[in-house]
C-alpha cells in the first residue's frame, strides 16, 4: 500500500511540476462577432486564400512572448475568423488574468517577415487557467482589426525618388 501511495504522490508532483497555463481563443460565436478585416472592413475571400494567419502574444512590460506557433484563418465564408484554437503557455504556472495581443499576417511565416497584409489587435486581458484545470471556456476575442498592405520596397524607393525630383525641380 506505501509503494501505491508513494507512486500516486510522484505523479500527482510530476503532472504540477509539467503544468502550464491554457487559453481557448475564438473570433466568432454566441454573442461575438469580432472579424479580422483588411484595410475598409472588407471580409474579401479572395484575399483570404488560406495564407492568412493570426500569432497570440502575451504581453508583460512593454515586452511581447509569442505564444505557440501561427494559427490559420479559415477561408471563404469563414474568411476573417480563426478557430476555436487552445494555445498552451509553458512559462506560465499559476493561473490568473493576463494580457495579450493577436497579429495577423499574410504571406509570410511570422509576422515581421510579413510582405502582403498585416496588423495588430488592440491588447486585452483574458484569464488563464493552469493544467490540470481544464482552460476557462472559450476566450471572447474582444474587438477585430485591420490587416492594412504592406508597401514593397520598390514603391517606397519610387516615392523618395518623386519627393527627391520635387525638391530639385523646385531648387533650379
Amino acid at each position: 500500500m506505501k509503494k501505491v501511495l508513494v507512486a500516486v504522490a510522484a505523479v500527482m508532483v510530476s503532472i504540477s511540476a509539467h503544468a502550464a497555463g491554457q487559453l481557448i481563443l475564438s473570433n466568432k460565436g454566441t454573442g461575438l462577432d469580432a472579424p479580422v478585416t483588411f484595410k475598409g472592413g472588407s471580409r474579401d475571400a479572395a484575399k483570404a486564400d488560406g495564407t492568412m494567419s493570426l500569432q497570440l502574444y502575451v504581453v508583460s512590460g512593454g515586452s511581447e512572448t509569442a505564444v505557440g506557433s501561427a494559427v490559420a484563418f479559415r477561408t471563404g465564408s469563414g474568411a476573417g475568423y480563426f478557430p476555436n484554437t487552445t494555445f498552451t503557455l509553458d512559462s506560465v504556472t499559476s493561473s490568473g488574468p493576463l494580457t495579450f495581443r493577436v497579429k495577423g499576417f499574410d504571406t509570410g511565416t511570422t509576422f515581421d517577415t510579413a510582405t502582403t497584409y498585416k496588423g495588430i489587435s488592440a491588447d486585452f486581458t483574458a484569464t488563464v487557467n493552469v493544467a490540470p484545470t481544464p482552460p476557462v471556456s472559450t476566450t471572447a476575442f474582444p474587438v477585430g482589426f485591420n490587416l492594412v498592405p504592406v508597401p514593397e520596397p520598390s514603391t517606397i524607393a519610387l516615392a523618395a525618388l518623386g519627393g527627391a525630383a520635387l525638391l530639385f525641380r523646385r531648387r533650379k
